[in-house]
């Protein structure tokens, strides 16, 4: 069996004061700010207006999560010669957060409906790429244990071939 490859993600956390936390991405330097906005501080007992907001860790994993799977669902295009830039691939996620019998939030669907535009006749190959590009995603692949992972794809065919193919 041949020896596997692995690689490291390093981040370095600071809890500031609840709920804000800071992470430092070591890759690119940058700075990522986590709190609980909305419902979410609620949960955990923030009244509204009462403490600084800032995207939930829920929100920054189907973030995540999405984003990758847009990448590789585009590359998946690619390699089928449909052309997925400028704005011809968009997508919306939705994460499904439900409240487990101890109290804890778990993230336990992410949907997330593309919106392809595309000549006619790339609408089999389109759709074949979206029923298995989820399996080759990173992201996905990572948390699909615990999360069920939904890819839906809403074509909209566009007549001139030359602006939408590869």
């Amino acid at each position: 069996m041949a020896e596997e490859t692995v690689h490291e993600v390093r981040v370095s956390l600071t809890r500031e004061r609840p709920p804000i936390r800071r992470a430092l991405l070591e890759m690119t330097g940058d700075e990522v700010v986590f709190g609980t906005p909305g419902w979410q501080g609620e949960h955990y007992g923030f009244a509204p207006g009462s403490v600084e907001e800032h995207p939930g860790t829920l929100d920054y994993l189907v973030a995540s999560v999405a984003g990758c799977l847009i990448g590789t669902f585009g590359g998946a295009l690619r390699a089928r010669g449909i052309r997925s830039d400028g704005g011809a691939l968009t997508a919306d996620a939705v994460g499904e957060v439900v409240v487990d019998p101890d109290g804890v939030l778990r993230l336990r669907k992410i949907v997330v409906r593309y919106s392809l535009r595309a000549p006619q006749e790339h609408r089999d190959a389109a759709e074949r790429a979206n029923a298995h590009h989820a399996r080759h995603c990173p992201n996905a692949r990572s948390v699909s244990p615990g999360i069920e992972i939904v890819t839906e794809l809403d074509f909209v065919p566009v007549a001139d071939a030359a602006t939408a193919t590869a």
